[in-house]
């Protein structure tokens, strides 16, 4: 994770646009960026290229893409996504929000897009040999809980009631907090064990949707997601297709950022930040090119910032 020190200052000193903070204390239902990156992180495993090794030389560490709701009234959490950073993430929850759930409760609540590894994969942390929870609520589609149940090591979390599997209609909202409910938008990604869903959170005032992965924006997928939506956290594993030479990207297929950006032009024009990039593989120039984020920011759009969040109400 970037380092804390850095994340304060930033805290404390900036606020920005379309009601993003970073950060300002209140009450109400909070939602706040834990992890902007793909599945395998920055630094990746087996990664040589500058932007791996300088992470490394630095001690930067950027997590996968997970976003954390907080009711301040009631000190409940709710987690989108389990990644393989889960503790580092929370820890990270509780420096910004000061709500610490302790012992076998570490979070309330889980919503899950899919069964690919940096989606999940931190369920094993609520196994017995870590956190041994106590029925941890995860949302997640039918077919997503058939492969939970039916896979070890996962399944023993079902059978020791370590996690409580709630199975979501697809386009059926479901409460998450008091006023607050998340509702799964099936999307096409590649589907070896589980579906793929968008989840779409509507709070008093404002909705936030959070679609981390998706093959493209073919079919209206995408003008049907962000339909009356105020903040939209959209797949940006690839910039323009052109990082990874030498891999056949038709088999891990996202819609690069540049696809996304012409596709969104005129909505980016009338709500700046509207739009924010997440999910960005380790290749990624937006990550750390000043001039590509300068082109990013100049069409409207952002990319997703550890530690900033936005109010649902």
């Amino acid at each position: 994770m970037i380092c804390r020190l850095l994340i304060f200052l930033l805290l404390l000193t900036q606020v920005g646009c379309h009601g993003i903070h970073l950060r300002e204390q209140r009450s109400g239902v909070e939602l706040i960026v834990l992890g902007i990156a793909q599945d395998g992180g920055v630094p990746h495993l087996g990664c040589q290229k500058p932007c791996c090794v300088s992470a490394r030389r630095d001690g930067i560490r950027l997590g996968p893409a997970c976003l954390a709701l907080v009711d301040h009234s009631t000190g409940k959490t709710v987690l989108i996504e389990a990644t393989p950073t889960i503790e580092e993430q929370l820890s990270l929850l509780r420096d910004l929000t000061g709500h610490a759930n302790e012992g076998r409760r570490p979070i309330d609540t889980l919503l899950l897009t899919h069964a690919h590894i940096g989606h999940y994969t931190g369920l094993i942390q609520l196994g017995r040999e870590v956190a041994s929870t106590d029925a941890v609520k995860v949302h997640c589609t039918s077919r997503m809980a058939s492969f939970l149940r039916e896979n070890g090591p996962w399944s023993q979390l079902v059978q020791l009631d370590q996690i409580d599997l709630q199975v979501v209609e697809k386009g059926q909202p479901v409460e998450i907090f008091p006023g607050v409910t998340a509702t799964a938008y099936g999307v096409q990604h590649r589907d070896e064990f589980s579906d793929t869903v968008a989840w779409r959170i509507e709070g008093p005032k404002r909705t936030v949707v959070f679609c981390p992965d998706i093959d493209g924006w073919q079919d209206g997928a995408l003008d049907l997601l962000i339909d009356g939506a105020d903040l939209c956290y959209l797949d940006a594993t690839f910039y323009d297709g052109r990082e990874l030479p030498g891999r056949d990207l038709s088999e891990i297929p996202h819609p690069p950022m540049v696809v996304t950006m012409d596709h969104l032009a005129d909505e980016a024009r009338e709500g700046p930040d509207r739009f924010r990039f997440i999910h960005l593989n380790h290749t990624n120039p937006a990550l750390r090119d000043g001039a590509v984020r300068a082109e990013v920011k100049r069409r409207g759009f952002s990319v997703a910032e550890v530690g900033e969040s936005y109010f649902l109400d």
